[in-house]
């Protein structure tokens, strides 16, 4: 009697089922990486069960997650295979929490480290504030329309008022008009039967400009 030799396949990682899947739909590494935003390194790693490539299994999770979804596959089904093939695998990610109680503990606090810190802060503080002062001065002016709050008025003559930079000039049709120090603005404005259009322009000292148009439609009371 003659006997037939059975090939014994061994169990697919999860790694080896997401690139058969991938070549299976014929994408290329940087396709999914473009699609998934997962960076090809990682993708590569994930493949070839690398795992020391990641710094927690959190990380690698969310990623085979991603990269099951892309594919079509079940990423819950997938998730709970790779946390099981992650159970019988030596630990793959350092201790970090063990690293870093090390370096804490060789930390010496002295004098000369707090005046360092504090020295390091406040120039920090300084820098931020320059820069924040100086987006500030270079953007275009905030500019909020506050009346009239409707297209429609049955009023001939209205108020157009909003708020913008105290600092700011604004123009209504092209006409200056007055700022408080508030950033308050009003001007009065008489309506032709029908639509009337208002260009609203907040402009900063640098010339930075906002815009805003009204289209306000003037029915008389019958």
């Amino acid at each position: 009697m003659a006997f037939r030799h059975k090939k014994i396949e061994t169990q697919k990682t999860v790694g080896r089922r997401l690139k058969e899947a991938r070549r299976k739909k014929r994408l290329s590494i940087e396709q999914v990486e473009e699609a998934t935003k997962v960076r090809a390194k990682y993708l590569e790693a994930i493949e070839a069960d690398h795992w020391k490539q990641f710094p927690s299994f959190i990380y690698v999770l969310g990623f085979v997650r991603r990269y099951s979804d892309f594919l079509g596959l079940d990423s819950r089904k997938i998730a709970e295979e790779f946390k099981r093939e992650f159970g019988h695998t030596p630990r793959a990610f350092p201790l970090k929490s063990q690293r870093e109680k090390l370096v804490v503990n060789r930390l010496i606090i002295t004098p000369r480290l707090v005046l360092g810190i504090a020295a390091i802060a406040v120039v920090v503080l300084i820098v931020g504030y320059i820069i924040y002062s100086v987006e500030k001065f270079s953007r275009a002016p905030q500019l909020e329309v506050t009346f009239p709050q409707t297209e429609v008025v049955t009023q001939k003559d209205i108020v157009i008022e909003g708020n913008t930079s105290s600092t700011a000039i604004v123009e209504i049709n092209n006409q200056l008009v007055s700022v408080d120090d508030a950033g308050h603005f009003s001007q009065a404005v008489e309506l032709t039967l029908g639509v009337n259009f208002y260009e609203i322009k907040s402009k900063s000292r640098l010339g930075k400009e906002s815009t805003k148009v009204l289209k306000i439609l003037y029915e008389a009371n019958q």
